[in-house]
């Protein structure tokens, strides 16, 4: 549309100050004069929430609410992503909006996280396979994705303030590798920094963040914002790698101004960041399209996707799928009044809202309670309901949390539904044995407080506008459930390890469990958990066999057969356990996934690529992720915990992981590393440092330099320790 170079070289310097602040709430300025007009950004990491005004009162307009992102990922589906995000790109642009803010890539450190629900795993692989799926998508359509927030965004409590501290394995491994699958699979056009700060400086001014991680490590080369009033220091931020402050109108301007005068910012970088923003727009412009969405073929994708995420936790005795002949109890206010989208700023306007009541309803007889309102449960609501119970076939009850107990702005108290629920399911569970519960939640919840009366548990997550008929698809067995867990549902909230933790003083929240989170840490530890990663069941069964393993092309396949007795999928997952390694690593993590659709008696081969991080880890000393030498396991299964198939391999590297020991290292150090051994050990032979020789323990002990003080000590003479001082340095030396 026009050449931003070009314009660039036309700008005052006032100009592109203003292009570095919104114009206001959703906004970038334009250039009047130059006939460049505004763009549009708007929240939305499920749907389009496009307010209705210039200024953060909340209200949005009509548009398809998708499932919230923790359901996204539990599908496990990356095309039927694509196919949402493409939708929503489609709907951007009749709303004439050209960047959407998300997908979420955060983590999900503990499961108290306020906005869990945002955000698609606590697996670093599966959400960046997710979101380069939902970025692939989106800008499919024109329409640039805005990945979030940039990095260690993991609480809501003093979320403007808290210090993030992060070893730089566990940053890199768990929460900016998300962002780096994105970026090099999908290249987002742009991204936003998170309010937090990180190992000090607050992410939107953080040079380690924007400068040697996103740009330099990563490579990236589009646009870099704020998120809604995270910038503290307006000139740190520009100086540091930020492009864009978000929201206007700007306030700060004459900051700018003043920096330039006196030197402290370059024109080289103003012009650096404005250059962006003018290339954005350009690229926005350059996108646009008349479209016209087909809004019903939206709604079904989001019911699609919606049924595609419901996990079935439990099924004991096949109480699902549910028959039309039954006479059916359907419990809960969720079932009329929909428990659909999480509260804060994903909170949209649907434009066709299903609900659970009325898709049930059309498929068997039933009788409906509320049960609840909100969170309490009255006397009257409880006996109508266990009156229902005693006289249905079958009981349908639906809980789960509110806009009170999980969203934006705050965490979560506890895992636990409320109270008068927990009663109500125990009521209604001693009345009916044919009980299906069905938890509407953005994230992990306890069941233990019910675990033992209810035969079957569905969890639906948040499913966005089409979750009622989506979940009549379900339990009547229209769609058969293939949704996998995409957290780990821990016994209780102590098992976490960030429980001690999290979320931190006042001033900093240690992120001490390091690489060890979600399954990571409870499969390594081998804690009991109340359903594991990946977990879901199906209507059907499914066997893994015949693995293989490509090495020239980095392929594992395997055979997939239904013995089931009707259509269904099963998510094939791969996870990968190095048997030795210098650096401590999980039991195993995923690394990789296939979701594969099988009629009844079918197999399938199943191929899954493996990209350049399968094998690798990131190792301090070498700054970057590497592979080291070695056998490891694959291990395909259906959940972290239900490995069904496995294969060793060894893979073979040219780069050397281990830190050579030096001359302050310890006997042990060198006697335990390969290439310095040779070297210790015939000094140890020549001293008669035999296993059985009773100082031969605290001889490994010894720092090299306390052992050269020794060795006088045990009859030999000064010359001795000299010579075994130069034999060690110069082996030492001939290996440097």
């Amino acid at each position: 549309m026009f050449d931003p170079k070009a314009t660039l070289a036309q700008l005052t310097r006032e100009e592109k100050v203003q292009l570095l602040c919104g114009l206001d709430a959703w906004h970038l300025h334009g250039i009047e004069r130059l006939d460049i007009p505004p763009i549009t950004l708007t929240d939305g990491p499920h749907g389009v929430r496009l307010s209705t005004s210039s200024t953060l009162d909340g209200s949005a307009s009509p548009a398809t609410v998708f499932p919230v992102e923790a359901a996204m990922g539990a599908s496990w589906n990356t095309d039927l992503m694509r196919q949402a995000a493409a939708a929503i790109g489609d709907e951007c642009q009749a709303l004439g909006v050209s960047v959407l803010l998300g997908p979420g890539l955060n983590g999900k450190r503990t499961p108290l996280g306020g906005r869990n629900f945002e955000y698609f795993s606590e697996d670093p692989f599966l959400t960046g396979a997710m979101a380069s799926a939902f970025v692939d998508g989106l800008q499919s359509r024109g329409v640039g994705a805005c990945v979030k927030h940039f990095a260690g965004n993991e609480q809501e409590t003093r979320r403007f303030l808290v210090n993030a501290e992060i070893d730089e394995r566990t940053l890199q491994e768990l929460y900016v590798e998300p962002f780096a699958k994105a970026i090099r699979e999908a290249n987002p056009w742009t991204v936003m920094g998170a309010y937090n700060g990180v190992n000090g400086p607050h992410a939107c001014q953080s040079p380690d963040l924007l400068q040697r991680i996103l740009r330099d490590q990563l490579g990236y080369e589009g646009l870099v914002m704020s998120d809604w009033v995270a910038v503290k220091d307006k000139v740190a931020s520009h100086l540091n790698g930020l492009d864009l402050e978000m929201p206007g109108p700007a306030e700060r301007d004459q900051q700018l101004l003043n920096a330039l005068n006196s030197g402290e910012l370059s024109e080289s970088i103003l012009d650096e960041h404005a250059l962006r923003v003018l290339e954005l727009i350009n690229r926005c412009l350059d996108n646009r399209r008349d479209v016209q969405p087909d809004w019903s073929a939206n709604h079904e994708i989001a019911v699609q996707l919606a049924a595609e995420s419901a996990v079935l936790l439990k099924n004991d005795g096949d109480v699902l799928p549910l028959s039309s002949s039954q006479r059916l109890a359907v419990i809960g206010d969720f079932a009329k009044n929909p428990r659909f989208q999480g509260g804060g700023s994903s909170h949209m306007t649907a434009r066709t809202l299903s609900k659970a009541l009325k898709a049930i309803d059309t498929r068997a007889e039933i009788d409906f309670a509320p049960g609840y309102t909100e969170m309490t449960v009255s006397a009257a609501q409880k006996n109508e309901a266990v009156a229902l119970a005693h006289e249905a076939d079958a009981v349908v009850l639906l809980t789960g949390t509110t806009d009170a107990m999980e969203s934006e702005g705050f965490d979560r108290a506890d895992m636990k539904l409320a109270p008068d629920h927990i009663d109500l399911i125990n009521a209604v569970a001693a009345a009916n044995k044919n009980l299906v519960v069905v938890i509407h939640a953005g994230s992990a919840v306890e069941t233990r407080q019910f675990e033992a009366v209810v035969p079957a548990l569905l969890h639906t997550w948040l499913p966005g506008e089409g979750g009622g008929e989506a979940l009549a698809r379900v339990l009547f067995g229209e769609t058969n459930p293939s949704g996998k867990l995409s957290e780990s549902f821990p016994v209780q909230l102590e098992h976490n390890p960030t429980y001690e933790t999290f979320p931190g003083t006042k001033e900093t929240v240690a992120y001490s469990e390091g690489i060890f989170t979600g399954y990571r840490y409870y499969d390594t530890k081998e804690l009991p958990v109340q359903y594991p990663f990946g977990h879901g069941l199906s209507y059907s069964r499914f066997t893994l066999s015949d693995v293989a393993f490509d090495a020239d092309q980095r392929r594992v396949s395997v055979s997939v057969k239904n013995i089931g007795d009707r259509a269904g999928a099963e998510v094939v997952q791969l996870y990968i356990h190095d048997e030795t390694s210098t650096y401590r690593r999980p039991f195993h993590e995923l690394k990789g996934f296939a979701k594969v659709y099988l009629e009844a008696g079918a197999e399938q081969r199943v191929d899954i690529d493996l990209d350049e991080h399968a094998f690798a880890y990131f190792v301090p000393h070498l700054g970057r992720f590497a592979e080291e030498s070695g056998r490891f396991e694959l291990r395909l299964g259906v959940s972290s915990r239900d490995i069904r198939a496995t294969l060793w391999v060894d893979v073979e590297s040219d780069t050397e992981v281990r830190l050579l020991p030096n001359l302050s290292d310890t006997v042990a150090d060198w006697l335990n590393d390969s290439r310095t051994a040779v070297i210790m050990q015939p000094i140890f032979d020549r001293l008669g440092f035999k296993t059985e020789h009773p100082m031969y323990g605290i001889a490994l002990g010894f720092p090299i330099p306390q052992l050269i003080d020794f060795i006088p000590q045990m009859g030999f003479t000064k010359a001795d320790a000299e010579s075994t001082l130069r034999e060690l340095t110069d082996g030492w030396q001939r290996l440097n």
